[in-house]
C-alpha cells in the first residue's frame, strides 16, 4: 500500500502551510523550525541587537513581527490536533531553546541558535511546552525517515550507535525517547554551523556534512534545516541533483520555503 505524504520544511513564522489540503494527503509533516525570522517590526527589536532601521525596510514582507511568529505556531498546533493522526510536527534547532528553558534551563545555553526571540521567550515556551506532546524528534514510515536536519552516519556512529546497536527497527522511537529526556545527543552542532562538535546531530546537521560513500543507513531520509533555492536530492553514488533521477536515493533537502512556496510530495510504500 502506498501513502501519500506532504512535508512542510522551515516555516520561520510563514503561514503558506495552509494552502495544504489536509484532505489530500495521508500524512502532512512539518520539519520543525516554527520560530525566529528577520525582524518586520521595529517595536519587536530588542534594545542592544544589531539591527538598523534598513534591515527593518528591507523585511517588512518576509520578516515576521512577534504576534505573527506566535499565533502561527498557535495555529499549527490547532491543525495538529484536529487532524491527530495526519499531522506530524517535528522540532527544529530553532524551537528547541524555547521548550529548553521552561524543561531544561541547564541545557538552554548550549542549544540557543541565532535569531533567538528574547522578547518573546517566554510566551514561546510556554506554547510549546503546554503542547510539549504534540512535538518530537523523528517520524518515520515504511523506509522513510523525516527530521529537521536529518541524521547522518557520522552523527549515527558517534552519538546513537553505542545505545541502539543497529536495531534501526527501533531508532525513531529511541530517538523520540530522547527527546523526551532532554537528551544534547540530539542537538550537538557542528563546526561548520558555529559549534564545538565535529558532527551536527539530528537538528543541527548541515547538508555539507553528508557523504554518500560513507552513507549505510537503511532509510531515505527527508529534512529540511539548510535553505536551498530548489529541493535537491542525494543519491548514493554522491549526485546531488534538482532532478528525480534512476538512482537509489539518500536523503532529500527541502527547505526552500525562505525563496518560494513549495511543498515536497513524496508516496511511501508500507
Amino acid at each position: 500500500m502506498k501513502l501519500k505524504t506532504i512535508t512542510v520544511p522551515d516555516l520561520h513564522g510563514k503561514d503558506e502551510w495552509k494552502l495544504i489540503n489536509p484532505d489530500n494527503y495521508d500524512k502532512i509533516i512539518f520539519l520543525g523550525d516554527y520560530v525566529d525570522a528577520p525582524y518586520r517590526s521595529l517595536s519587536d527589536v530588542p534594545y542592544g541587537e544589531p539591527y538598523k532601521i534598513d534591515d527593518i525596510k528591507i523585511n517588512s514582507y518576509n520578516g515576521k513581527t512577534n504576534a505573527e511568529i506566535l499565533y502561527n505556531l498557535h495555529e499549527v498546533i490547532e491543525f495538529k490536533k484536529k487532524y491527530l493522526d495526519k499531522v506530524i510536527l517535528n522540532v527544529g534547532n530553532h524551537d528547541i531553546p524555547y521548550i529548553m528553558r521552561m524543561r531544561c534551563p541547564s541545557l538552554q545555553k548550549f542549544v540557543t541558535c541565532s535569531g533567538y526571540r528574547y522578547t518573546m521567550a517566554s510566551e514561546l515556551a510556554v506554547l510549546f511546552n503546554e503542547n510539549f506532546n504534540q512535538f518530537q524528534i523523528a517520524y518515520q514510515l515504511g523506509n522513510v525517515v523525516w527530521s529537521h536536519a536529518g541524521l547522518t552516519q557520522e552523527a549515527y556512529d558517534l552519538y546513537f550507535k553505542c545505545k541502539l546497536n543497529d536495531k534501526f527497527d527501533i531508532l525513531t522511537e529511541e530517538l523520540n525517547k530522547e527527546f523526551i529526556l532532554n537528551s544534547l545527543q540530539l542537538y550537538r552542532i557542528s563546526h561548520l554551523r558555529g559549534g564545538m562538535n565535529e558532527y551536527g546531530s539530528i537538528t543541527w546537521a548541515d547538508r555539507r556534512e553528508w557523504n554518500a560513500k560513507t552513507y549505510k543507513l537503511p532509510f531515505i531520509q527527508i529534512v529540511g534545516h539548510t535553505p536551498n533555492e530548489e529541493i535537491l536530492y542525494l543519491y548514493e553514488d554522491g549526485t546531488l541533483s534538482v532532478s528525480v533521477l534512476d538512482k537509489k536515493l539518500i536523503a532529500v533537502f527541502t527547505d526552500v520555503l525562505s525563496t518560494k512556496t513549495k511543498f515536497f510530495e513524496y508516496e511511501v510504500e508500507i
